[in-house]
């Protein structure tokens, strides 16, 4: 089965690292940590936005700390497979749903980022210097054009749908500090609202949810959740000429099977859900909830700003990791050739 999940999918999701600051104490928080993801505002708008959730940044409205400030997020994220990047956004601005029941934040960055960015090869990397590379392309944010093709997509959405979820658990791949890639199964209708309990929605049971069947655990906080590739792609069928000659450039048929559409982010994980035991929570029910794209796209919407500059940053590779993958792919080479004397 193709599911279309793949590196683009699983590099998505990002590490962060979030520190607090508590005003009446002057006193810095320990750090809390979670996943977040990587979009473009829309068009005309230059600016990223991490998307990760609420609960995260915005310790005030879960909590009776009333002064607590988000003070930092460090970001850990993927360029393909050999470079992982590492940079700190401080004082963020996040932005919210006007529904405060949503736990979804997005935190705006760039166009241009001017802190210093650290890249740590995995590999060799061909044709880079040690010196600061200009300018970069977010190989697995997800563009505006992207989102706007998932919107179009989510109509199409059924129970029973193949989901993942790429994020740091506490079992994210720590040799390298990459993510892991988590999998279930949309549980309720993703085209109503999903609620676990009766009454006005809260901010463990907010709006624009849906339930699925999948082990959500600390750290997969705010993993963008994708949804499978559905059926078969449409498949081009060559047709020979008059002569019955076949030729690729010549006339073709589209054959295409009734329900396909392809693997597509249809929202934010917001954590998982608990047995009730007596009205109590008790263990980990194996349930999770997402909230649906819309609420991402509603806050990109209502926060653009045009803006006129380019995406551009600077990423320094220590010359030291740079000489040690030279090194040791120059000592694989070395034991690969065959002698000649």
């Amino acid at each position: 089965m193709d599911t279309g999940f793949g590196p683009t999918q699983l590099y998505s999701a990002c590490r962060l690292t979030i520190t607090h600051y508590y005003q009446p104490n002057d006193h810095t928080w320990e750090p809390c940590f979670g996943t977040g993801f990587l979009v473009q505002f829309p068009q005309g708008d230059n600016r990223f936005g991490l998307v990760t959730n609420r609960h995260l940044t915005d310790v005030p409205w879960r909590t009776q700390y009333k002064d607590v400030v988000v003070k930092s997020v460090k970001i850990e994220m993927w360029q393909g497979r050999t470079l992982r990047l590492e940079f700190t956004i401080n004082d963020p601005q996040p932005l919210y749903h006007d529904d405060p029941t949503i736990d979804v934040a997005v935190i705006p960055f760039g166009p241009s980022i001017d802190t210093e960015i650290i890249g740590t090869p995995y590999d060799k990397i061909k044709n880079i210097d040690v010196d600061p590379i200009e300018g970069l392309m977010m190989n697995h944010g997800l563009s505006w054009p992207y989102l706007l093709e998932c919107e179009e997509l989510w109509p199409l959405l059924e129970p029973g749908e193949f989901v993942s979820f790429p994020g740091y658990p506490a079992w994210y791949d720590k040799l390298q500090t990459r993510p892991v890639l988590r999998s279930g199964m949309i549980a309720s209708d993703p085209q109503t609202e999903y609620r676990r309990l009766e009454g006005d929605p809260t901010i463990k049971d907010g709006n624009r949810q849906v339930l699925f069947d999948a082990f959500s655990t600390s750290g997969n906080s705010g993993s963008p959740v994708f949804v499978a590739q559905r059926g078969l792609a449409p498949l081009p069928i060559h047709l020979t000429s008059s002569e019955g000659k076949f030729s690729p450039d010549g006339p073709a048929a589209r054959l295409e099977v009734t329900g396909y559409h392809r693997s597509f982010l249809i929202g934010i994980n917001a954590g998982h859900i608990n047995d009730l035991d007596n009205g109590r929570d008790n263990d980990h029910a194996g349930l999770s909830r997402l909230h649906k794209l819309s609420v991402i796209m509603d806050i990109l919407r209502a926060n653009t700003s045009p803006s006129s500059g380019a995406n551009t940053v600077r990423i320094f590779i220590p010359k030291e990791l740079v000489d040690a993958l030279n090194a040791d792919a120059a000592s694989a080479e070395a034991v690969e050739s065959p002698r000649t004397d």
